[in-house]
């Protein structure tokens, strides 16, 4: 087995003094001012030059044995729960398209191979023995094979069934992170016509851009071969353990205990707005998630709100992100939700141009801690959010856990709540003499946050996701939640110079006008019920 490389040491150390480095053909690209990076690093860049390469994703014919490296942050949470539950499928990423048209088996596990080779993300393995902590290794490139499978004879009636049923099932198949690949391909034959393609990928090594990005080179690299064209040959496009080690420079740059501090600080901050508003500042006592089954919906904001939304956010100069995270916030604030002012948010990790391009895992959940002044305007609010949000973002780098400690000594709930944006490329298959019938993606319902809410666009309208555990308070706010929501938006657009409060107040106004109609509606239906023939009483 081999042991921690020592380039990984040199690339933290190279970028912790502002420096960059891509492979080059035939050796690496070094940039930085000289009197920082000094003549001792880059002697050992020169040194490790081969490690160096086989960490930023280069292929290295003959070598051997694997090169351990550090998690990032956001692997070492997804490790922990892999390690506390083994069985779990949570993290099994799976998407199937259904094609009509016929694919070569060998260009596919061709293309296969090359993604695997390509990006170091999909042939890692994950190991804890011989090391001190568990390690992620690269190892070396092995041939892989698309499984096909014959599947029914002629094409159901209803193809979006068969796909949702073949992705759970696929879905269920766990992965081996000691050996990998963390890619797989498999072919379903549909008669003569049709294919089910099913793309399964873990977490740990990719996220919704990577998966874009798989999706881009699969078809491309087909259409090259499928034309005997040649492969074509990546350059400046770093592997993921490099950004490992940028993560690990950040820390370094902007000091653990300082970062530490900063998030201590910010959520003490919570802590006095839940004190401020009377109410607990942890958004559930300490339960076993799992024992409360998920639930689900989602709704759409037309595209004619979303002009206005998008149209009031650049009046505030913050993002429609910003926009949509208030009225959220807001909503939560009507409710009177525990933890309220804690609620968390994916952070993305891509902050420079030479891992646009890597496959990985770079989202990174942080809190973002935030008040409601009842006399400020929405406006206002909206701003307040984009300067946290900033905030927050510019000292993301701590692990999870490590920022939930700090919640816990300040007594509140950092991750009760959940809003995301899924504002990734889109994955969009074209394949030589083929058409694409259908496709599904499917998502585990499984979360550790008790309430989670996801925006994702759909041509110019927006679709609401939302998933929670069957608790007293997640059920009161799933309850009324689609039209408290389109409630707080629509007098957003109209009137957002009213203060904060007046909002609040027009949300709970409706929900009690609501609740006594259904209490007047619920009376007479009793008044008017036909007695039972016997006479008996009735006390149903």
């Amino acid at each position: 087995m081999g042991s921690e490389s020592p380039a990984f040491s040199l690339l933290v150390e190279l970028y912790r003094q502002g420096g960059r480095i891509l492979p080059q053909q035939d050796g690496l690209q070094v940039k930085g001012r000289g009197e920082r990076l000094g003549s001792d690093l880059l002697e050992g860049l020169v040194r490790h030059k081969s490690d160096l390469r086989q960490l930023l994703g280069v292929r290295m014919d003959g070598a051997t044995g694997s090169i351990a490296v550090p998690l990032s942050s956001a692997q070492e949470e997804i490790w922990a729960v892999e390690r506390a539950r083994p069985d779990t499928t949570r993290f099994g990423l799976t998407s199937c398209v259904l094609i009509k048209g016929r694919l070569d088996h060998a260009i596919v596990t061709e293309v296969l191979n090359a993604l695997v080779e390509r990006h170091v993300a999909l042939r890692t393995g994950f190991i804890e023995e011989g090391y001190p902590s568990v390690r992620q290794v690269v190892h070396s490139v092995r041939h892989f094979e698309a499984v096909v499978e014959r599947g029914p004879a002629h094409l159901v009636d209803d193809p979006s069934v068969l796909l949702r049923r073949v992705a759970a099932n696929q879905a269920r198949r766990t992965f081996d992170l000691a050996a990998g690949p963390l890619l797989d391909v498999e072919l379903l034959m549909l008669g003569k016509e049709h294919v089910l393609l099913t793309l399964r990928r873990h977490h740990i090594a990719s996220d919704g851009t990577s998966f874009a990005i798989i999706v881009d080179e699969f078809c491309r690299d087909y259409l090259a071969l499928h034309t005997g064209k040649r492969l074509v040959q990546e350059t400046g496009t770093l592997g993921y353990p490099a950004f490992a080690a940028y993560e690990q420079a950040a820390i370094a740059r902007d000091g653990r205990g300082s970062l530490r501090k900063w998030w201590r600080d910010e959520l003490s901050r919570a802590a006095r707005f839940a004190a401020a508003a009377d109410r607990p500042g942890q958004a559930l006592e300490p339960v076993t998630l799992a024992e409360h089954p998920m639930r689900s919906f989602d709704f759409v904001l037309q595209a004619s709100l979303l002009v206005e939304l998008r149209a009031l956010s650049q009046r505030c100069g913050e993002s429609l992100y910003s926009t949509m995270f208030a009225l959220f916030r807001l909503l939560l604030e009507a409710n009177n939700a525990p933890g309220a002012e804690c609620i968390g948010v994916d952070a993305s990790m891509r902050d420079e141009a030479e891992f646009e391009r890597t496959v990985g895992l770079f989202v990174h959940r942080v809190p973002i801690v935030q008040g409601v002044e009842p006399q400020s305007s929405f406006e206002s609010m909206v701003a307040q959010v984009g300067r946290t949000l900033r905030g927050a973002l510019a000292h993301k780098w701590l692990a999870h856990h490590e920022i939930e400690a700090q919640g816990t000594a300040a007594g509140v709930s950092c991750f009760g709540y959940l809003f995301g944006f899924h504002n990734n490329a889109h994955a969009t298959f074209s394949l030589p003499g083929c058409s694409v019938v259908a496709n599904h993606v499917h998502n585990e319902q499984e979360h550790d946050v008790p309430f989670v809410c996801y925006l994702s666009e759909i041509h110019s309208s927006l679709r609401m996701s939302v998933a929670y555990r069957a608790l007293p308070h997640t059920e009161a706010l799933a309850s009324d939640f689609q039209s408290s929501y389109l409630q707080l938006a629509g007098l957003a657009v109209v009137s957002s110079n009213t203060s904060c409060s007046q909002f609040i107040a027009a949300v709970q106004a409706r929900q009690q006008q609501d609740n006594d109609g259904r209490r007047s509606a619920f009376a007479r239906l009793k008044r008017h019920r036909p007695s039972h023939v016997n006479g008996e009483n009735d006390n149903a």
